[in-house]
């Protein structure tokens, strides 16, 4: 059974309104991701999807339908979300993905070279180690660094934040 979205469109030629069904789309979890990503910083930033439309001169509705998938995500949304909400397209698309792939792939690690960057992490060609062993109180160093930097991201998220609303009260 095919998922379909009810889009009504009032005709002004016509005086008539009518409901234009759209066919869902199967949004890949990859792309759910990246969705769910540009869609909490909206929120987190607290701007509503009609707020970034009125930016974006775009109509009511536009955004939502892109996060439901009725209309494809492009990289033109990503760059104009950015612009919205008063962020350079790098800054976003760290927030989306703000840790590096450990290793990175031997083709990531080409391009790098190639292009004369500086690669952020060298590509493993053997198999990652075991985990160590736990330490007292059943936690791995590597999820005390996790922990670590999930915590320290939500405080300077937060700081971002009430910095953000201190500077629109005070213009």
């Amino acid at each position: 059974m095919a998922d379909f979205t009810a889009i009504w469109h009032f005709d002004p030629l016509c005086g008539i309104l009518e409901c234009m069904a759209r066919r869902k789309r199967n949004i890949p979890p990859d792309l759910a991701y990246i969705l769910s990503r540009l869609k909490l910083a909206i929120q987190a930033l607290g701007y509503s999807f009609r707020d970034i439309e009125r930016r974006l001169s775009a109509s009511d509705g536009y955004l939502s339908r892109v996060f439901l998938g009725a209309i494809e995500l492009k990289m033109d949304h990503v760059l104009g979300i950015a612009k919205a909400l008063g962020m350079a397209p790098e800054e976003l698309m760290h927030f989306i993905y703000p840790n590096p792939k450990e290793p990175i792939s031997p083709a990531a690690y080409q391009l790098w070279r190639q292009v004369g960057g500086v690669p952020p992490v060298a590509p493993s060609l053997t198999p990652k180690p075991e985990p160590a062993e736990e330490k007292k109180g059943g936690i791995t160093e590597a999820d005390a660094e996790r922990l670590l930097r999930e915590a320290l991201g939500r405080v300077i998220g937060d700081l971002a934040s009430t910095l953000a609303k201190g500077g629109k009260e005070g213009s």
